[in-house]
């Protein structure tokens, strides 16, 4: 543990005001609307979250979230960690690491949450607290003269295009019905759902308001995209860039008539988006090496409970195993426990039995989403076998197919 020579104190928020000062010191000083700070407050849990004080004085922020999370085998509680903050006369003093241990120790002796998770600006701080990274992304870059498409099956598609707020009862129903088929993705009442169509004049960076393309079935909503446009030119013709931030569809056929659709924008050049890394465009592209995916980090999770945890998701194969488990800053994990898993979920429990395998918590944090292999992690030297096979047959338990994918950052 990094030593500092102030302890801070802690203690919860009482409002989103308390935090949103240091907040914007942290993020370079940029000043936000009162639209950003409403939106910000109307998702904002005072009891939960903390500011970190030395001498009085706020010198860090922990927003944490009462979030549903749809995991392998169905929805389960998590903590979302956001505006994890330090000012910048306070870094280095070890302010972080007391906001995030308490945290975790309190999900731990309330017997909430048993698992956390966040999304983060810088990918290498969290690990040393245990974050695995359990989802990424594939930014795809489409230009127009790639987009032609393989066809397929599931007849023709209507695609009206407006507001979002004109298309919220489509969004929605939508939405729901697709949140449920990859780890990673949360449930969203009405305040998450105004969020998610946020559009701050002074958040677009030079681009476009935001529009809502949605596909009909016979009348009814079947997927829709949240899109804006960046103008630009070259040599007097127009290249706009078409930037998706959301893409669903609850079949085959409108997912295609989507992209098809977005391919097709007047004046568009290209299309970006941040997609799944096995998101089916990359399998429809008639020449998938245009996409060009790159990956970037996405979800990182936390195990606060690893009973619990392992307990509350499904698994895809049957597998009797034994973790040994590392996890210095919440001593209550370090020991070893027997998962058994089978088609009604999961059984873990401590035991003194031999181990089958040996990992910290931060690589058991990775494998949560089912989207990391542990085939992976053991060849590179992160997961230790102990029997012959047990890494082949956790493996393929904790895998999940489609892969983990949260379009949402909180």
């Amino acid at each position: 543990m990094p030593e500092f020579s102030a302890v801070p104190e802690l203690s919860a928020a009482d409002s989103w005001e308390d935090i949103s000062p240091v907040a914007e010191l942290a993020y370079g000083g940029y000043g936000h609307t009162a639209e950003y700070h409403a939106s910000a407050a109307s998702i904002f849990e005072p009891k939960r979250s903390l500011v970190a004080r030395i001498g009085g004085r706020a010198c860090g922020t922990c927003a944490v979230y009462s979030l549903e999370m749809t995991l392998p085998g169905g929805p389960a509680a998590v903590a979302g960690l956001g505006y994890v903050t330090v000012a910048p006369d306070h870094r280095r003093r070890g302010v972080m690491s007391a906001m995030v241990l308490r945290v975790l120790h309190t999900l731990h002796e309330a017997g909430a949450e048993p698992v956390a998770a966040l999304n983060t600006t810088e990918a290498g701080i969290y690990g040393r607290f245990g974050f695995g990274l359990a989802s990424q992304a594939a930014k795809v870059r489409i230009h127009r003269h790639a987009r032609d498409l393989r066809e397929t099956a599931g007849g023709e598609r209507t695609v009206r295009i407006g507001a979002p707020e004109e298309h919220a009862a489509a969004l929605a129903a939508v939405y729901a019905q697709c949140v449920g088929e990859r780890p990673g993705m949360l449930r969203r009442d009405a305040v998450w759902a105004a969020r998610a169509v946020l559009d701050l004049p002074d958040h677009r960076g030079g681009s476009g308001r935001l529009l809502c393309m949605v596909v009909e079935e016979e009348g009814e909503p079947s997927g829709y995209a949240l899109y804006r446009l960046t103008a630009a030119w070259e040599d007097s013709v127009p290249r706009y860039e078409v930037s998706v931030r959301e893409l669903f569809a609850r079949d085959p056929a409108s997912g295609t008539a989507l992209w098809r659709a977005l391919l097709d924008v007047d004046l568009a050049g290209s299309v970006v988006a941040d997609r799944p890394v096995d998101d089916p465009v990359l399998a429809l592209l008639a020449d998938p090496r245009s996409a060009a995916p790159v990956l970037r980090d996405q979800l990182h999770v936390r195990i606060v409970d690893v009973d619990r945890a392992l307990e509350q998701r499904g698994y895809a194969a049957e597998t009797d195993l034994v973790l040994d488990v590392t996890d210095p800053l919440c001593p209550w994990n370090e020991r070893r426990f027997r998962l058994r898993t089978g088609p009604e979920g999961g059984e873990c429990r401590p035991t003194a039995a031999a181990a089958d395998l040996e990992l910290t918590s931060r690589d058991l944090g990775a494998l949560y989403l089912g989207g990391t292999s542990l085939v992976q992690l053991a060849r590179a030297g992160l997961v230790r076998e102990l029997r012959p096979g047990a890494v082949r047959a956790a493996a393929t338990a904790f895998r999940h197919d489609p892969a983990p994918f949260c379009p949402i950052v909180f």
